[in-house]
């Protein structure tokens, strides 16, 4: 069942992005007032140092990799402004196909409270993702 969900958010994520229109260099797609209802936006290490503009609700999940069982995963550095992205619950993920090419990753999970501009830091070692959020005034 869990892969089922998973398969349907991405579904739902590729489907929502393919309508947002290309914006700026270094800004993922952005959504309008006329798209219906919250949308999970699903991000990647390569997203780092990007600006993601989202509206009040909109989910947004950074999946970062992990090198394995014994990897004690990535650490927020730089917590968001609460009162425009809340949570960051996180959960490990090792999948049993690991030694066939299925990856570990951590996962990280906030949502779009408020407007404003915030910026999120994981690190991981040497590693740094870092993620702008800009929530729009929902009016």
């Amino acid at each position: 069942m869990a892969g089922w969900r998973g398969l349907k958010v991405l579904a739902a994520c590729v489907f929502a992005l393919a309508g947002c229109g290309e914006g700026a260099a270094g800004e993922l797609p952005t959504t309008t007032a006329g798209d219906p209802g919250p949308i999970t936006f699903n991000l990647s290490v390569e997203d780092s140092g990007n600006v993601l503009r989202v509206r009040p609700g909109d989910e947004v999940v950074p999946r970062l990799p992990l090198n394995g069982y014994q990897d004690p995963g990535w650490v927020m550095t730089a917590s968001p402004n609460p009162a425009v992205l809340g949570g960051g619950d996180d959960l490990l993920f090792f999948p049993s196909e690991i030694g066939q090419g299925g990856g570990a990753y951590h996962e990280f999970s906030f949502i779009a409270v408020g407007p404003g501009r915030t910026t999120v830091t994981l690190t991981h070692g040497l590693q740094r993702f870092t993620l702008t959020v800009q929530v729009a005034d929902d009016q």
